[in-house]
Formats: C-alpha cells, sequence, structure tokens
C-alpha cells in the first residue's frame, strides 16, 4: 500500500495486470500533456521572421507625384516581387516611343505569329495569320490585358520576344529602374526553371511617370470597354477604379498567385496627376482599396501652387551693375510646385542672379534663375529673362565698381 489513495500491488501478477490495463491510458495523458507544455511554451516564445521578410497582409505601395517624381508617402518601396501583368506597361512605353519616334504607325499591321496564337492566360484569342493594327493591339495590351497581343507586338517591335525583352531591360536601365529585371513581355509566371519578371513599387512608379507622357495611353487604360475584331469580343478593363475614383485614368493591373494582386494606378484632378502603385495585395478588392486610399489622401494633403506666370514680370526687383534702373524679371514658363497644404504659405522665392551680368541687357537676354524654396529646401526653379532692353547708365565710368 502507499499511502491511503496508493495503488496496492500483492503480487507480480496483479501489478503487471494494473500496468497492462492502465499503462496505455496514462501513456496518452502524458503525451497530451507534453503537447499542450510545449505549445505553451512555443507561444511564450517571440516569433521572428528572416531579414527582409514580410508577412503575406503587409502590402508594398508608394505615391509620387507625376510630374515631379516627389514621393508623398510609402510603405516598403523598394520590396521586390512578381510585377505579373504590369510587365506589359514597359512594352507599351517602348511601342509609344517607336510610334513617336516615327518607326512605327498606329495604323501598322501588325501580324500573328504561331507563338503569340498560343499564348495562354488573358487574350484576345488571336490565331495564326491575323493582322490587325497597332491602335487594335495596344488596345487589346492595355485594356484586355491580352497576352497574344503583347507577343505579337514584341514581334513587331523587336522581330522575336527576346529581342523585345532585351530592349525591355535596355529601357528599364536607362530609367534607373535598377530593381526591375523583365525576362517576359506578359508577365505569365515563369515555368520551371524559367527566370521570372521582378521589380519593386518605386520602380513601377517612375515607369508610369513615363507612359502618362503619352496622351493615347491615357485613352486606352482610362476605357472601361471597347470592341474588338468588329465587335465579336469586347475588352473589358481590370482596373476597378475607372469609373469609379474622380479623375482616374490609368494604368494597370497584374495578378498571378505567387505575386499577388498588384495595380499601378494614376488619377488627374486639375492639373495635378498622382501615382500610385500597390503590389502584393492579398485580395482584388484590397489593391483597388488601398489604391483608392493613397490617392485620395495624396489630393487632400498635398497642392500645386502657381509661383509665376510666363512673361509676367517677378514682384522681386534685381539691380545690375552699369544699369539706369531696377528690372523685374520675367519667367520664360510658368513656374509650379508641389507642396503639403500646410506649407503653402511657407513658400518663399528669390532670384539666383547669373554670375557677372552686367548692363546693357537686351530683351529676352537670360538674368538668372528663380528658386523657390520651403524653409532651406529647394522645390523647384525656373530660368528668368529680362522683360526689356537694359540700356547703360549714362555716366556708368564714374562708378567703375558697379
Amino acid at each position: 500500500m502507499i499511502g491511503s489513495r496508493g495503488i496496492s500491488c500483492d503480487g507480480a501478477t496483479s501489478c503487471g495486470s494494473w500496468w497492462r490495463g492502465r499503462g496505455a491510458s496514462l501513456l496518452l495523458v502524458s503525451g497530451l500533456l507534453l503537447v499542450l507544455l510545449c505549445r505553451s511554451v512555443s507561444a511564450a516564445q517571440p516569433r521572428t521572421r528572416s531579414a527582409g521578410a514580410s508577412p503575406p497582409e503587409t502590402l508594398a505601395w508608394i505615391t509620387i507625384n507625376a510630374a515631379t517624381g516627389d514621393v508623398l508617402g510609402s510603405q516598403e518601396p523598394d520590396r521586390p516581387g512578381a510585377p505579373a501583368s504590369m510587365t506589359k506597361m514597359m512594352l507599351a512605353l517602348l511601342v509609344m516611343e517607336a510610334v513617336r519616334d516615327g518607326q512605327l504607325k498606329l495604323a501598322d499591321p501588325v501580324l500573328t505569329s504561331p507563338l503569340a496564337s498560343k499564348m495562354g492566360g488573358s487574350q484576345v484569342f488571336l490565331k495564326s495569320g491575323e493582322a490587325f493594327p497597332v491602335e487594335d493591339m495596344m488596345a487589346a495590351l492595355l485594356i484586355g490585358s491580352a497576352n497574344d497581343a503583347a507577343a505579337a507586338l514584341a514581334e513587331r517591335l523587336a522581330g522575336s520576344v527576346p529581342g523585345a525583352v532585351g530592349r525591355m531591360n535596355e529601357r528599364a536601365a536607362a530609367l534607373g529602374l535598377t530593381a526591375t529585371r523583365f525576362a517576359s513581355v506578359h508577365g505569365l509566371p515563369p515555368g520551371p526553371g524559367q527566370e521570372g519578371d521582378v521589380t519593386t513599387p518605386r520602380d513601377m512608379a517612375r515607369l508610369s511617370q513615363e507612359l502618362v507622357k503619352f496622351p493615347d495611353i491615357l485613352r486606352w487604360t482610362s476605357t472601361s470597354e471597347a470592341p474588338f475584331r468588329q465587335g465579336t469580343f469586347i475588352l473589358r478593363n481590370s482596373n476597378h477604379l475607372i469609373g469609379r475614383f474622380s479623375g482616374a485614368d490609368g494604368l494597370k493591373t497584374g495578378h498571378f498567385r505567387e505575386a499577388g494582386y498588384s495595380v499601378a494606378a494614376t488619377a488627374m484632378r486639375g492639373s495635378l496627376r498622382l501615382i500610385t502603385v500597390v503590389m502584393a495585395a492579398p485580395t482584388n478588392k484590397a489593391r483597388f482599396a488601398e489604391a483608392a486610399r493613397l490617392l485620395e489622401e495624396g489630393f487632400a494633403r498635398y497642392v500645386e501652387v502657381t509661383v509665376a506666370k510666363a512673361g509676367v514680370p517677378l514682384a522681386a526687383e534685381v539691380h545690375l551693375p552699369r544699369a539706369n534702373g531696377p528690372l523685374r524679371p520675367v519667367p520664360r514658363s510658368d513656374l509650379r510646385v508641389f507642396v503639403r497644404r500646410e506649407e503653402r504659405d511657407a513658400i518663399r522665392t528669390a532670384v539666383d542672379v547669373q554670375a557677372g551680368l552686367r548692363a546693357p541687357l537686351g530683351k529676352g537676354q537670360p538674368v538668372g534663375s528663380l528658386i523657390v524654396r520651403v524653409g532651406e529646401r529647394e522645390i523647384g526653379r525656373a530660368p528668368v529673362v529680362a522683360p526689356a532692353d537694359v540700356p547703360r547708365a549714362f555716366f556708368w565710368w564714374l562708378t567703375p565698381w558697379r
């Protein structure tokens, strides 16, 4: 007897029988207690991630002023990720630059090769031997995100898809997209052993700056629906901000499972255009909700101010050596700056006169630069010129130090 509540064993047989009857249960209970204890200890330990890793729910994004590139806000803007169909933005830029430079016309035919006709994913079901003008193929590329149109345009542009990929990477390097590497013209997921496309929100925002310089790009990307192949196929824009967010007119979405949901979005209100890029959103709805929030916040917090107008004399007077009197320079072009609303009253201007400048001057002759600052931070500058002839003072030789 072991204590009043102990186990009684009056022989080896009876004890062995007890263990055979109870041992399995005790082992099971002990095992469960051990599992619970391990879980408790594990929960008490801090969770860590390897350097650079981010939880799936963390978005990477950036918002910029399209005209200046000034960053309004960002979250992990240099985190690399797959652009998916946003890859088509670089192909679109190359096509439009070729049109601008006279190497292509929007009316030029684009022939569908056997390779282009076999592209998977989103497509307009091009048939081998079919030809459509650049105009229609670009609509298919940017409105319908058609992978077959991407391949056809790439071959028309560079002779082959690999040739177009090479040109895309060359252009990326020229734009300073140091974290971007293209491996395709469409952004489809890479196959086994293949390299995938990679970029960052910052790089995609810079690329977007170039795209919005082309009115035709915005004409396509702001279109919700358009007919293709004489209306037998309808292109539908996957950018849900179009027609729903005030001022939204582009640019491109991207998605496959591993990449998450991404969007390069732009909107213009008045003379102010903003660009925001959201990558790796967990859902389709989340990418547009975040892009809309960021754009709205940008328009609410920032304002574009016209500091000087072309041809209108500045308030500041400039005194030049040997001049008969002061002059008020005029800007050659409008000067607008982008500031936070609370900084609007802190804007200050000054004229930086060209070194060694003396009278006489002719009308339109450069005087220097109008510099705009908020505190010590320079936020803009523009050249200024003489508004009229500035004669030399009659007795200028009497004041040689001037």
